[in-house]
């Protein structure tokens, strides 16, 4: 992965990615757009016509289009979603964290929500129709429930390779956060504690059983204050009886910097 940050390589990098849209080279366009930052695929994308962008579409799946739609502003979204194959749309929502799958449904209407919802997977459907409870602005409203949870049985092995085979859908593993059977949160493990420990470890023998959260209705200021006071990546959202919600990463705030 690199990034266009040289005008000329970035022309000549753009002309022949647009030539293998235009004679339809599948896997030549894929080569060269996944192989770019995530940034400058958007970029790419966004300076497309409608008929180069559908083209984009047969070319990529729903998963890979989504790490695009994701981050495009609403406008786009909705110019998008409008343009997609419906069988499409619904698996590429499937695959969305759900902190920005919800934040693209407050932008449909209710009947168009529903419609979406209705198709979606029931977890998923599940979760985004939680986070749109919750005021904006809100802890609950920003935080993603994609999480990694582990309990504290869990040997460092074990989680390794949970981790190493993709058996998360966590957008991002900054944290473990150790629950018990009914997803209290009983303590925090960072990446780093996990790579360093003896294989054979239990998490109960490494985690940090304190820790800094908010509840769902912490306004958004509250939680940019206390992610930067305790250097924080991500923090945990919890009910008052101490039930693991979801998290609020860095970057799910880093607008308000």
């Amino acid at each position: 992965m690199f990034k266009l940050d040289q005008y000329k390589f970035k022309e000549e990098y753009t002309y022949y990615m647009l030539q293998a849209l235009k004679v339809g080279k599948k896997e030549a366009f894929r080569k060269d757009f996944l192989n770019l930052h995530p940034t400058d695929q958007m970029q790419f994308f966004i300076e497309l016509d409608e008929a180069r962008r559908s083209r984009v579409y047969a070319f990529l799946s729903p998963e890979e289009f989504g790490e695009i739609f994701g981050e495009l502003d609403p406008f786009m979204q909705k110019t998008c979603i409008a343009e997609l194959d419906r069988h499409y749309a619904i698996e590429m929502l499937n695959e969305l964290p759900s902190d920005d799958a919800a934040d693209f449904f407050g932008l449909l209407s209710d009947k168009e929500a529903d419609f979406f919802l209705d198709r979606m997977e029931k977890d998923e459907a599940d979760d985004i129709k939680q986070l749109l409870t919750y005021k904006q602005g809100s802890a609950g409203a920003l935080m993603t429930t994609d999480v990694v949870t582990v309990t504290e049985s869990d040997s460092v092995a074990d989680v390794l390779y949970r981790l190493r085979h993709g058996e998360s859908d966590a957008e991002t593993i900054y944290y473990l956060y150790v629950t018990d059977t009914g997803n209290q949160l009983t303590g925090v493990v960072t990446l780093r504690e996990l790579i360093a420990s003896d294989p054979q470890r239990r998490m109960d023998e490494i985690m940090n059983p304190q820790w800094i959260s908010v509840s769902a209705d912490t306004g958004q200021s509250e939680v940019l204050q206390i992610i930067r006071k305790y250097g924080l990546l991500a923090v945990p959202v919890v009910t008052h009886k101490g039930k693991l919600l979801g998290i609020v990463t860095f970057d799910d705030v880093l607008f308000y910097l």
